[in-house]
């Protein structure tokens, strides 16, 4: 039996409770041991980028050979962190793994399952689950769930904080690939994912802030 050292779980949260108590209660059932950091941004929002690369600067120096990153919105399956920590394992020349994520009124329906266009707001492959059934190379991966090797990160450096809300994800997994590393769908982790500000047509201020983070894409 394979046994997984404790993964860290950073999670950049904003302004909803019942989200963030909902993810936290399926880290705290994974199969393998997660310690969750908590960005609160909702006073003090420094929005999503930098929010991740508090909670990176704060594990590079442990002796975790892996970071998850996702959403409050997102809901990993029991076994979704350990099959993912088994494919990085197995796939020494993965960067950044990506899980399912599957709608939330209808998780047979995956909405991300792999990064297509990454301008203007990013397209993303999704269908039916039996459709990605296999674990594939992907040309980029949503930042609403990855899982990062910190040997990559040590190499390449943190996300570019010139983006603050969208466009860090795809533009990492560009970088992450120029320098020789892979990013891969894990098919066998899966979570539901709601979707929040980054996902949907919000406030006005949150619309600027996105079309600002793709004038700079």
């Amino acid at each position: 039996m394979q046994v997984f050292e404790m993964i860290p779980a950073i999670i950049p949260y904003y302004k909803n409770k019942s989200q963030l108590a909902r993810c936290i209660s399926h880290l705290e059932g994974q199969t393998v041991p997660v310690e969750i950091f908590v960005r609160d941004n909702s006073e003090n929002n420094v929005y999503f980028t930098a929010a991740v690369n508090e909670g990176i600067r704060k594990y590079l120096d442990g002796p975790c050979k892996y970071l998850l990153v996702l959403n409050q919105d997102m809901y990993l399956e029991r076994i979704a962190t350990e099959e993912m920590l088994a494919f990085m394992d197995s796939h020494p020349h993965c960067g950044i793994g990506a899980p399912l994520q599957l709608h939330g009124g209808n998780p047979g329906y995956v909405i991300f399952a792999g990064g297509c266009d990454a301008f203007p707001m990013g397209r993303h492959q999704h269908g039916p689950l039996e459709e990605f059934a296999a674990d594939e190379p992907i040309p980029w991966a949503n930042g609403a769930c990855v899982i990062l090797r910190k040997e990559m990160i040590q190499e390449i450096g943190l996300l570019d904080e010139n983006f603050l809300l969208i466009g860090s994800d795809s533009d990492y997994s560009f970088t992450a690939r120029s320098r020789g590393w892979q990013i891969w769908r894990i098919a066998g982790a899966r979570g539901i994912h709601e979707q929040g500000a980054s996902g949907r047509i919000c406030d006005p201020n949150i619309e600027l802030v996105k079309i600002k983070d793709m004038i700079y894409f």
